[in-house]
Protein backbone atom coordinates (compact mmCIF):
# COMPACT_ATOMS: atom_id res chain seq x y z
CA UNK A 1 0.00 0.00 0.00
CA UNK A 2 3.02 2.53 1.24
CA UNK A 3 4.58 1.66 -2.44
CA UNK A 4 1.18 2.69 -4.18
CA UNK A 5 1.02 5.98 -2.33
CA UNK A 6 4.47 6.51 -2.79
CA UNK A 7 4.21 6.12 -6.71
CA UNK A 8 1.50 8.18 -7.05
CA UNK A 9 3.27 10.72 -5.30
CA UNK A 10 6.39 10.53 -7.68
CA UNK A 11 4.03 11.02 -10.51
CA UNK A 12 2.39 13.89 -9.05
CA UNK A 13 5.67 15.26 -8.39
CA UNK A 14 6.70 14.63 -11.98
CA UNK A 15 3.93 16.05 -14.23
CA UNK A 16 4.70 19.35 -11.93
CA UNK A 17 8.08 19.18 -12.93
CA UNK A 18 7.48 18.81 -17.16
CA UNK A 19 5.24 22.14 -17.39
CA UNK A 20 7.59 24.62 -17.66
CA UNK A 21 7.51 28.23 -15.97
CA UNK A 22 5.46 30.71 -18.25
CA UNK A 23 7.71 33.28 -17.28
CA UNK A 24 10.86 31.61 -19.58
CA UNK A 25 8.60 31.18 -22.02
CA UNK A 26 8.37 33.36 -25.49
CA UNK A 27 5.67 35.55 -25.74
CA UNK A 28 3.11 34.46 -28.29
CA UNK A 29 0.67 37.19 -29.70
CA UNK A 30 -2.47 37.54 -28.20
CA UNK A 31 -5.70 38.81 -28.13
CA UNK A 32 -8.61 40.15 -25.77
CA UNK A 33 -10.86 37.63 -27.35
CA UNK A 34 -8.27 34.87 -26.92
CA UNK A 35 -7.55 35.76 -22.64
CA UNK A 36 -10.24 37.66 -21.64
CA UNK A 37 -13.97 36.59 -20.79
CA UNK A 38 -16.81 38.36 -19.77
CA UNK A 39 -20.52 37.41 -19.35
CA UNK A 40 -22.55 38.14 -22.43
CA UNK A 41 -24.53 41.63 -21.80
CA UNK A 42 -27.28 40.99 -24.95
CA UNK A 43 -30.39 41.73 -23.46
CA UNK A 44 -30.84 42.38 -19.53
CA UNK A 45 -29.26 40.41 -16.88
CA UNK A 46 -31.11 39.51 -14.00
CA UNK A 47 -27.32 38.23 -12.00
CA UNK A 48 -26.26 41.06 -9.36
CA UNK A 49 -22.24 39.68 -10.12
CA UNK A 50 -20.13 39.18 -12.73
CA UNK A 51 -16.75 36.92 -13.41
CA UNK A 52 -14.51 37.87 -15.12
CA UNK A 53 -12.23 35.16 -16.21
CA UNK A 54 -8.25 35.29 -17.62
CA UNK A 55 -6.89 32.45 -19.95
CA UNK A 56 -3.49 33.39 -21.17
CA UNK A 57 -1.75 30.83 -23.33
CA UNK A 58 1.60 29.67 -21.89
CA UNK A 59 4.15 32.32 -22.27
CA UNK A 60 2.09 35.33 -22.31
CA UNK A 61 2.07 36.61 -18.63
CA UNK A 62 -0.36 39.84 -17.88
CA UNK A 63 1.99 42.12 -16.02
CA UNK A 64 -1.28 43.93 -14.55
CA UNK A 65 -4.98 43.47 -15.33
CA UNK A 66 -7.51 46.16 -14.14
CA UNK A 67 -11.12 45.92 -13.33
CA UNK A 68 -13.77 49.06 -13.51
CA UNK A 69 -16.76 49.06 -12.99
CA UNK A 70 -18.59 52.51 -13.81
CA UNK A 71 -15.05 54.12 -13.76
CA UNK A 72 -14.17 52.90 -9.99
CA UNK A 73 -11.25 50.55 -9.45
CA UNK A 74 -12.93 46.89 -8.14
CA UNK A 75 -9.97 44.57 -8.51
CA UNK A 76 -6.14 45.01 -10.46
CA UNK A 77 -4.09 41.56 -10.44
CA UNK A 78 -0.19 41.58 -11.16
CA UNK A 79 1.62 39.00 -12.32
CA UNK A 80 -0.91 36.93 -13.88
CA UNK A 81 0.73 33.88 -15.57
CA UNK A 82 -1.83 31.61 -16.02
CA UNK A 83 -5.66 31.40 -15.62
CA UNK A 84 -7.16 33.23 -13.05
CA UNK A 85 -10.88 35.40 -12.45
CA UNK A 86 -12.44 37.95 -10.31
CA UNK A 87 -15.83 38.30 -9.05
CA UNK A 88 -17.59 41.94 -9.02
CA UNK A 89 -20.56 42.77 -8.22
CA UNK A 90 -22.97 44.91 -10.29
CA UNK A 91 -24.80 47.61 -9.22
CA UNK A 92 -27.75 49.93 -10.17
CA UNK A 93 -29.93 49.98 -13.10
CA UNK A 94 -26.76 49.83 -15.51
CA UNK A 95 -23.03 49.28 -14.63
CA UNK A 96 -20.24 49.01 -17.43
CA UNK A 97 -17.22 47.33 -16.80
CA UNK A 98 -14.02 47.65 -18.48
CA UNK A 99 -11.02 44.97 -18.49
CA UNK A 100 -7.86 45.81 -19.60
CA UNK A 101 -4.17 44.60 -18.99
CA UNK A 102 -0.75 44.55 -20.30
CA UNK A 103 1.88 41.88 -21.65
CA UNK A 104 5.37 41.64 -19.92
CA UNK A 105 6.02 41.66 -23.62
CA UNK A 106 3.32 45.35 -23.96
CA UNK A 107 0.76 43.48 -25.06
CA UNK A 108 -2.13 45.58 -24.50
CA UNK A 109 -5.66 43.90 -24.15
CA UNK A 110 -9.39 44.92 -23.18
CA UNK A 111 -12.90 44.44 -23.65
CA UNK A 112 -15.76 46.29 -22.06
CA UNK A 113 -19.37 45.83 -21.22
CA UNK A 114 -22.29 47.93 -19.79
CA UNK A 115 -24.90 45.42 -18.12
CA UNK A 116 -28.50 46.60 -18.01
CA UNK A 117 -30.69 44.95 -15.02
CA UNK A 118 -33.94 43.80 -16.10
CA UNK A 119 -36.70 45.23 -14.75
CA UNK A 120 -37.82 44.37 -11.19
CA UNK A 121 -40.35 41.48 -10.99
CA UNK A 122 -43.55 42.75 -9.60
CA UNK A 123 -43.83 41.68 -6.09
CA UNK A 124 -46.59 39.44 -4.62
CA UNK A 125 -48.14 41.72 -2.64
CA UNK A 126 -48.94 39.58 0.69
CA UNK A 127 -52.87 39.54 1.08
CA UNK A 128 -54.57 41.81 3.72
CA UNK A 129 -56.58 40.12 6.39
CA UNK A 130 -60.22 41.45 5.63
CA UNK A 131 -61.23 44.38 8.60
CA UNK A 132 -63.17 42.95 11.41
CA UNK A 133 -66.95 43.65 10.98
CA UNK A 134 -67.68 46.41 13.26
CA UNK A 135 -69.59 45.65 16.49
CA UNK A 136 -73.13 46.10 16.42
CA UNK A 137 -74.36 49.10 18.13
CA UNK A 138 -76.33 48.43 20.93
CA UNK A 139 -78.65 51.16 22.03
CA UNK A 140 -79.62 51.18 26.06
CA UNK A 141 -79.91 47.87 27.08
CA UNK A 142 -80.46 49.06 30.73
CA UNK A 143 -83.58 49.16 32.35
CA UNK A 144 -86.14 52.10 32.90
CA UNK A 145 -86.88 52.55 36.12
Amino acid sequence: MLGLAALAGGAALAEGQSSQDAYELQEPPVTSSQVLRLPSDSGCVRFTRATVRFLPPPGAVLGVLTITADGAEVARMTGVPRAASATIRLVGRSTAVRVSGTTLGGQVIGASRTYRRCGSRPKATPKRKPAPAPRPIEVGGGEDG
